[in-house]
């Protein structure tokens, strides 16, 4: 099973790129991802503490895959053992201009508990996922703007 959600952002990658990597500011403002501890850099563990909208809050410790400053971070979890419940998180940043980037994330489930959690997964996930993009937007664009409006024309 795989949850594909994708948002245009009128940023720079490197923007959007900082604010999704700083992860002592996210229980400032990411409502899905409430805190991530850990080092950025591929092998290394997380402690990501989630929480789906209606949900409590859950922690996992996935293990990073792939870190690709201003295009990709990836990892995959396991809860308990791996073959049972299995998630490949990716956060993806296209370049479409200068400006502006296209931001995906995603994540593709593995595993036997899967076909039993698909439909809660389905709604609770993807309208995190959803939530996450739509401030993520708001919050890149705003600083964006604020930083290449020149000061007379904010007079």
């Amino acid at each position: 099973m795989k949850i594909h959600t994708e948002i245009e952002i009128q940023a720079s990658d490197s923007r959007v790129w900082n604010l999704l990597t700083d992860f002592a500011s996210f229980p400032h403002w990411n409502l899905f991802i409430r805190q991530i501890s850990g080092s950025l850099s591929e092998g290394a563990k997380l402690t990501v503490h989630f929480q789906p909208p209606g949900t409590d809050i859950m922690t996992f410790r996935p293990t990073i895959l792939t870190v690709e400053p201003n295009r990709k971070l990836r990892w995959l979890g396991h809860f308990l053992i791996p073959g049972l419940f299995d998630g490949e998180h990716s956060f993806i940043i296209e370049p479409l201009a200068s400006d502006r980037v296209r931001f995906i994330q995603q994540e593709s489930f593995h595993g036997l508990l899967v076909p039993l959690l698909a439909r809660r997964l389905n709604i609770d996930v993807r309208q995190g996922f959803e939530a996450m993009n739509q401030i993520l937007k708001t919050k890149a664009e705003r600083i964006e703007q604020t930083t290449t409006t020149p000061l007379n024309a904010q007079i």
